[in-house]
């Protein structure tokens, strides 16, 4: 019976710092995310976590790896989302350089970004 009482003390132990640990992962993922309509996601991928981790032997080393991965894969699912509304909002037929017909691309809003930014004084000086 003592046994039993020292084993479920363990496990009330684990349970509060696994809950603790949830706890301050979340709190830290979620302060360091501008955008409030991605907490449930994470919170929802924290939950999902912390059930596969309690599930293995070492929940405490499991769960940060595993929530830290989910937590990535719904920043950048929610980056790529940006990236297709804000693309999807051009004009019909007008790409990066405005030119009518040409296909927006990732290298093309490099250039333009690299162009558009560039020290264009040192050139006029130059002449």
């Amino acid at each position: 019976m003592a046994n039993g009482g020292r084993t479920d003390g363990l496990q009330q132990g684990l349970e509060a710092r696994f809950a603790q640990l949830k706890h301050r992962l979340l709190l830290e993922r979620l302060n360091g995310t501008p955008e409030p309509e991605t907490h449930a996601l994470i919170i929802q991928q924290a939950n999902e976590a912390a059930r596969i981790a309690w599930l293995s032997s070492y929940p405490l080393l499991w769960f940060p790896c595993l929530f830290e991965e989910r937590a990535a894969a719904v920043a950048e699912e929610m980056r790529l989302e940006a990236y297709r509304y804000w693309n999807g909002l051009r004009p019909a037929g007008v790409g990066h350089a405005g030119l009518v017909g040409s296909r927006p691309s990732p290298q093309g809003s490099e250039d333009w970004n690299k162009l558009a930014t560039r020290d264009w004084s040192s050139r006029a000086h130059a002449r």
